[in-house]
């Protein structure tokens, strides 16, 4: 028995909490020390001033764009994947995981070109202040050089994950992710290379973690990455962009919604945008755990739906919102109570520390909820459900958020700014319910019916 039909008879017969438990567990790795080195870079330049950690938080809103090709083109690849290994067509899954890769890095390719040549107008555009632009430059600069291996990374973990082997993906972009943390401080602070330094480290970890992804491709009976298999057509963009859509527009539209973020905090100073760039990243890292939780939900949901075995799916469905909602419920008590002592790890400034503490507050108290639609939104995605997945991704983001943002600082100034993101959970939260009770529900008739 090959490696494959092993993976295969794993993810449909062992039983549903520890096998996603044991999926998951790379994942939510992975995801955890890339929050953590994305909070690092803000850390360490954070002995420059507020401004350079504004800076960071600047360029992560166009970083949000890169990654959501890299996510459109995994994820596109990955659920056509796991649905076929489910069918045992290794054929066509080996040449789609191949033609993701290659087109991820040449759209990354594009980006990288692109933004160099408008290196100062694209820095302004993300919500620069006149203080924050020269730190913006310096590490929008190693951003883009990067962004080639950055897409094609992510096209590679996401693929490895959807064959069930995360742990793989985990070692790729955990090693980048642990390099970029020890390098930030030598970099910044003993080589005296300021916020350059934290764009090398960045850049540099990258381009490894990639290195180490190829190379996992041919271990431990994964789709190995040889060039000549390589096929791209209509049929594929179609796959590609039913798939990978929804995670395109929730990555792009969460980019955006910074970007306006940052345009409704410039009024308040570089204090309110390097706040709430620590915010952000301090969600970052409960949000990833929920994420890595997804991503181990996901190949155990496309593999048994394609086997046939709906009531596998339910089952893991239900699991994953119940274990994912305790980690937030958890994650948001501890926000919630320690929020001045988080806060004040990335800034000394009293300033910037009371309005962090507000936001951070404010985003724990409707956190526990995100479990649902989050677990919901990857559900749809990985059964080919494009446009419910779809809105399901860009509502916290995009649909909610956008008009939160736009609205709520015009009639409650920074406090309506700070509030805007708690708001938008809420709401999405309800407009979850009705989506995803229909779907639900057919699944349990579908599960009813195959095992009469």
């Amino acid at each position: 028995m090959d490696s494959r039909e092993k993976k295969f008879i794993r993810l449909t017969t062992l039983p549903i909490p520890s096998l996603v438990l044991r999926m998951a567990a790379p994942a939510v790795a992975s995801m955890l020390i890339t929050a953590v080195y994305n909070a690092a870079d803000s850390y360490f330049v954070s002995v420059i001033g507020d401004s350079a950690v504004g800076s960071v938080g600047v360029v992560f809103s166009f970083m949000a764009v890169i990654q959501a090709f890299g996510f459109m083109f995994g994820h596109g690849v990955g659920n056509f994947i796991s649905r076929e290994l489910g069918r045992k067509n290794y054929e066509d899954s080996g040449r789609m995981a191949v033609t993701g890769v290659v087109l991820a890095f040449l759209t990354g390719a594009g980006i990288s070109v692109s933004g160099l040549l408008f290196l100062e107008p694209l820095a302004r555009f993300l919500g620069s202040t006149d203080t924050i632009l020269p730190y913006a430059k310096e590490y929008l600069f190693y951003i883009l050089i990067a962004a080639p291996f950055q897409t094609a990374a992510l096209c590679l973990n996401n693929e490895l994950r959807f064959q069930g082997n995360a742990k793989h993906g985990m070692l790729g972009l955990g090693s980048g992710a642990l390099l970029n943390m020890a390098l930030d401080p030598l970099l910044i602070s003993v080589c005296g290379l300021g916020v350059s330094g934290a764009g090398i480290a960045t850049m540099s970890s990258q381009i490894i973690g990639f290195g180490i992804l190829v190379f996992c491709t041919f271990r431990g009976g994964n789709m190995p990455l040889y060039l000549n298999r390589f096929r791209f057509n209509g049929s594929v963009a179609a796959e590609i962009l039913r798939g990978g859509i929804p995670s395109f527009m929730r990555q792009v539209i969460g980019s955006v919604a910074t970007i306006l973020l940052n345009y409704a905090l410039k009024p308040y100073g570089d204090n309110a945008i390097a706040a709430m760039t620590v915010v952000s990243r301090v969600m970052m890292i409960l949000a990833s755990v929920v994420i890595g939780i997804g991503q181990g939900f996901q190949p155990v949901c496309g593999m048994n739906y394609g086997a046939g075995k709906v009531d596998r799916v339910l089952r893991a469905f239900r699991f994953s919102v119940l274990f994912s909602t305790g980690i937030l419920f958890v994650g948001s008590v501890f926000g919630f109570i320690f929020a001045g002592p988080v806060v004040g790890l990335f800034s000394g400034e009293e300033a910037t520390v009371a309005v962090g503490v507000r936001a951070l507050r404010y985003q724990c108290i409707p956190a526990v909820l995100s479990g649902f639609y989050m677990m919901g939104s990857m559900m749809m995605q990985n059964l080919g459900h494009s446009v419910k997945a779809t809105v399901l991704a860009i509502a916290r983001q995009g649909l909610v958020f956008i008009p939160l943002i736009l609205i709520l600082p015009r009639l409650f100034g920074l406090t309506g700014a700070v509030t805007s993101q708690p708001a938008s959970d809420l709401l999405s939260f309800l407009i979850s319910v009705p989506l995803l009770a229909p779907e639900l529900r057919k699944l349990k008739k579908q599960g009813t019916e195959a095992a009469a």
